[in-house]
């Protein structure tokens, strides 16, 4: 094992994550008015609650996150810190490669089951019929939930797949649509949504030095071209992070 090289890897990833962390609040998201009251009720109270997140690849904790926390748990440790022990029930419900059709199927097992007091969903499909069922019937049972729009798909450096585009760019009109109409749905249905995919994009486009100074750069907060890796989870976070009254940074973080 190449000690000196492992230390300079953890060493670049430690000061990534200082920098993430040190423009709290960049590109984050707008509740637009629209919050989830019952939960924050219930958990000024004393409340336990239980939170079911709902989705795909970026909501499953995988090898993308290399051992660290997802979003989810990153979530659940703030909501600790703010809460306390056994306040918060926290159900990572996420399917690698699913749609949000799939999501409908294992409603009722993997979510509803839980008698969940808030749902947070998030696919790439952007279904509408699929999404509004799956927000109708998550609300019927008194639910609340919380919509998530996915990252910016990036450019990997592989020229022979993609030689007239950047590498580390946004991949041009990937998910654009995507985020756009979850957006929509969000209003729609008078429902938050946490819009990750503009932040995200704001986040890169407001450094104003040289590219590779960018503790935003869209490529270091990936694992490969579509899936987030620790950084971006932790981005992820502090997105979510004003939805719930939650500082985006962590107690632990330096």
């Amino acid at each position: 094992m190449n000690l000196h090289r492992n230390g300079k890897i953890i060493m670049c990833a430690l000061m990534a994550a200082a920098l993430l962390s040190a423009a709290p609040g960049l590109g984050a998201p707008e509740t637009n008015g629209v919050t989830m009251k019952k939960l924050l009720t219930k958990l000024e109270r004393g409340e336990q609650v239980t939170i079911v997140a709902l989705g795909d690849s970026n909501t499953e904790l995988t090898f993308h996150t290399r051992g660290h926390l997802n979003w989810v748990y990153l979530l659940q440790e703030a909501l600790f810190e703010k809460y306390g022990a056994n306040r918060v029930i926290m159900i990572d419900a996420g399917h690698c490669g699913e749609g949000s059709e799939g999501g409908l199927k294992r409603l009722d097992h993997d979510v509803l089951r839980f008698e969940p007091d808030l749902v947070i969903i998030c696919y790439w499909d952007a279904n509408e019929e699929a999404m509004t069922q799956l927000v109708r019937r998550v609300q019927k049972t008194g639910a609340e939930v919380l919509l998530r729009t996915p990252n910016p798909a990036v450019v990997p450096n592989m020229p022979a797949v993609t030689p007239p585009l950047p590498a580390g760019k946004e991949w041009p009109d990937y998910r654009t649509d995507v985020a756009g109409k979850i957006v929509a749905l969000g209003k729609k249905l008078d429902v938050p949504v946490v819009d990750h995919y503009t932040a995200w994009l704001k986040a890169d486009a407001s450094h104003a030095g040289p590219g590779v100074t960018n503790p935003n750069k869209l490529w270091m907060r990936m694992s490969d071209a579509t899936h987030p890796g620790p950084l971006g989870h932790l981005a992820f976070y502090r997105e979510l992070a004003p939805f719930f009254g939650l500082p985006e940074k962590l107690s632990w973080e330096f």
